[in-house]
């Protein structure tokens, strides 16, 4: 049987060995092709995690136009094929299972109404997605791009807003020569915009010193910001592709190219997926949790909007419907999946799984009621 998770950490280590993060730019690469999150051609939904870089770095090793893809049976249902010889692309997604917990006996354990006990968990599979370049006679509805707004940001100019909207301080200087996040001052350290080559320059480091700032002991507590041992070390080497890839992330939400690259951890980051294969899952785990507290912080704090219109639109709504979950969620939950209407955290977790947790909850349309303290989903709350 194939070890996904091998196979996975391989595709990255060969891009890696080659110098290349997917998904961020090198400033002497010539490619146009802008990364965007990856989606479903056929049905629209976005990939996450792990498939995101996984995908960036197909599309690029193969030139391909876009970032849209779909499984052969997709194509199929579509109208196209895919193209004969052509090459599949490994993506992944997590199953929740089930079993029965038994004693030492092999008999099941039962709960105070007599029914087996059963332990929950998920597995890793793997599944073959094809690029739209790949494929021929699909429709323009698959072909044809999506529209370059992504959810209400209109022109890169409008990222100022989200920089300077979503909760954290950013200080800029006409004589600073580095970026940088400083944890015990809570604050990012930028040089003037002026001093950079590129509008995407500057946006793709704004962005990487926040993926930085999300690891503060008050947002994800994550251990290279929070257990701060050094520059060069393992644990910051780590912390650093955590802020690589949320950068990437966040420029693939936006629509903008990402020229973040800084080539002078990649062999600590080889070091670190050569020794362990589930390593560069949850720096994307991690990555995916940064980009979306940036994203909640800035609908919280700093999105604007009128009051009256805000009252309006919820006095209109229809009842909220439950969120998918992505590929990631079942391995934060762990054993609480598949959630119920109610969710009462563990508090033995640590701080930054259970802060996430808290996050992912408020992302998925859970209200916290602090005489319980028990996350209940709003739809049921209302029912």
């Amino acid at each position: 049987m194939t070890d996904i998770y091998q196979a996975i950490t391989d595709r990255i280590l060969d891009s890696l060995r080659q110098g290349n993060l997917p998904g961020v730019k090198q400033p002497w690469d010539t490619s146009d092709r802008t990364p965007c999150i990856p989606c479903n051609a056929y049905s629209g939904r976005q990939y996450s995690g792990i498939n995101v870089p996984l995908l960036w770095d197909m599309a690029d090793k193969r030139r391909f136009s876009q970032d849209r893809w779909l499984t052969f049976r997709q194509a199929k249902e579509a109208g196209g094929t895919v193209r004969r010889g052509e090459r599949s692309t490994l993506a992944c997604f997590y199953k929740p299972m089930k079993r029965d917990i038994v004693d030492k006996a092999g008999e099941p354990v039962l709960d105070e109404e007599g029914n087996p006990q059963q332990r929950s968990f998920a597995i890793l599979r793997g599944f073959n997605l094809f690029n739209i370049d790949q494929c021929d006679g699909l429709p323009d509805t698959i072909t044809t791009p999506p529209a370059t707004a992504v959810e209400g940001f209109d022109s890169v100019n409008t990222l100022d807003a989200f920089i300077a909207g979503c909760g954290i301080k950013v200080v800029h200087s006409l004589d600073r020569e580095v970026a940088a996040y400083l944890p015990k001052q809570d604050r990012v350290l930028l040089p003037a915009k002026e001093r950079f080559h590129s509008p995407e320059g500057y946006y793709s480091v704004a962005l990487h010193e926040l993926t930085h700032a999300t690891g503060h002991d008050s947002r994800l507590a994550r251990p290279g910001i929070t257990d701060f041992d050094g520059f060069g070390t393992p644990q910051y080497a780590f912390e650093e592709l955590v802020a690589q890839l949320g950068s990437a992330f966040m420029c693939g939400h936006f629509g903008i190219r990402n020229e973040a690259f800084d080539a002078a951890y990649i062999a600590d980051w080889i070091e670190a997926l050569q020794e362990d294969k589930r390593a560069i899952f949850r720096a994307t785990g991690a990555a995916r949790l940064a980009a979306e507290f940036l994203k909640q912080a800035y609908q919280e704090h700093g999105a604007p909007s009128s009051t009256d219109q805000m009252l309006q639109e919820d006095a209109e709504a229809p009842p909220p419907r439950r969120l998918k979950a992505d590929d990631q969620d079942i391995e934060l939950f762990g054993h609480q999946w598949p959630l119920g209407d109610s969710v009462k955290l563990d508090a033995t977790l640590d701080r930054g799984t259970l802060r996430a947790q808290t996050l992912r909850l408020k992302q998925l349309g859970y209200h916290f009621d602090a005489a319980s303290q028990t996350f209940t989903y709003a739809a049921a709350a209302a029912a």
